[in-house]
């Protein structure tokens, strides 16, 4: 009879090893062993077996030539693997899918709950660093905060803020102070009202709601100044069907719609208010918005950058970092009802001194386009009804 070997490979050893005994038997002689990382990160282990009768017979041989005692052959059980504490592997569930189907997807069912608790656990804890420290109600204000989106340090800036004066007793005074704060450090300049600029260009990053935004506007602005003529021009010439858009829009509406090129195609006109549609900042435009932005400073006009409430701070950042620091730039904050919190973005309009002028929080024209308040970023910030309502201009 010939000797027959086989290779197992397992997450762990003791895995490795039970494999090798299930399939080669107990008598089964372990030859090599081998551990390592896999190319996916995952850590393995690699056992060489040997199953042989006559393998088995000249070991007991060797025993008892020794001399050495007998013992009786071991009975082996089945160990649950929940019972002996081993993390179970999907691998077994799939080997086993036919045997005790019930009892594998208990198993693993309790097995994801007791990782999803202690996960909970562990983000919280990360999250949450300086609850263990703070006293009520500036902890609880303080969670609030991180729940909103805000990242550490800035929730910590924002309860020193609060601290700094006469204790305060309940979660709602503490929030009231926090009205007060942000209002002092966010400013919010109307745009739609009164005092509308000649020339309002908006710019922003593709998919931000730029010319969506632009169009509730016109569409606010020819309700509450009808006096005037709204002119819509559009010198986006990098995205497929921009114009397309923004004069079917003209033609609902009874605007009518022209492309431009050059800063020089266009002026501020009396008793008309231009609504410019920019292009998505990049390298290639970088000029072509630059030249455009001068216009509109000359027109004494306003540039409204979009900003996705869903967008990553970090990229946020770099965004409004390219702004410089013009007077002519305002904030709107786009696609709050798309973004789970937006507490992650505001410390950026405090850090680069930009006022924040309109919110959108929804694709109705023009309801969902709203002017900015404290009051509303609170309400959006700790209401369990995120969603603001539209106001009357």
């Amino acid at each position: 009879m010939t000797a027959r070997t086989k290779t197992f490979v397992a997450p762990t050893l003791r895995q490795a090893l039970d494999a090798m005994r299930h399939e080669l038997g107990e008598d089964a002689l372990l030859l090599t062993t081998r551990s390592g990382i896999a190319p996916d990160g995952m850590p393995f282990a690699e056992v060489v077996g040997m199953a042989s009768s006559r393998a088995a017979r000249h070991t007991d041989h060797l025993v008892e030539a020794a001399g050495a005692p007998s013992f009786p052959k071991r009975t082996t059980t089945r160990t649950s693997r929940r019972e002996s504490g081993e993390p179970i592997p999907l691998q077994y569930y799939i080997e086993h899918a036919g045997e005790h189907s019930n009892d594998a997807i208990s198993e693993l069912q309790e097995e994801i709950h007791r990782l999803s608790v202690k996960l909970t656990e562990i983000t919280h804890a990360v999250a949450y660093r300086y609850s263990s420290i703070l006293p009520d109600p500036y902890r609880r204000t303080y969670e609030m905060l991180r729940e909103a989106g805000f990242a550490e340090q800035y929730a910590g800036y924002l309860i020193a803020r609060i601290a700094d004066a006469e204790p305060l007793a309940t979660v709602e005074e503490c929030t009231e102070r926090l009205h007060s704060i942000l209002s002092g450090l966010i400013q919010v300049r109307r745009l739609l009202a009164d005092g509308v600029p000649p020339i309002i260009a908006f710019t922003g990053p593709s998919g931000s709601g730029k010319t969506t935004t632009l169009m509730k506007a016109a569409l606010l602005l020819q309700r509450s100044q009808p006096e005037l003529t709204i002119r819509l021009l559009s010198a986006d010439t990098e995205r497929i069907a921009a114009i397309e858009q923004l004069r079917s829009f003209g033609t609902l509406v009874g605007i009518e719609v022209s492309s431009i090129r050059q800063p020089s195609q266009f002026q501020a006109e009396p008793d008309s208010i231009t609504l410019l549609d920019l292009p998505p900042p990049s390298a290639r435009t970088a000029a072509s918005i630059s030249s455009f932005t001068d216009a509109v400073e000359q027109a004494r006009g306003a540039i409204v950058f979009t900003l996705p409430a869903t967008c990553d701070v970090e990229i946020a950042r770099s965004m409004l970092t390219r702004l410089g620091r013009s007077t002519t730039y305002h904030v709107a904050l786009t696609k709050l009802d798309e973004a789970p919190q937006c507490g992650h973005l505001l410390p950026l309009l405090w850090e680069h001194n930009i006022p924040l002028s309109l919110l959108t929080t929804g694709t109705r024209l023009p309801d969902d386009l709203v002017e900015p308040s404290t009051d509303r970023l609170m309400r959006f910030l700790f209401s369990s009804n995120r969603l603001l309502t539209s106001v009357t201009m």
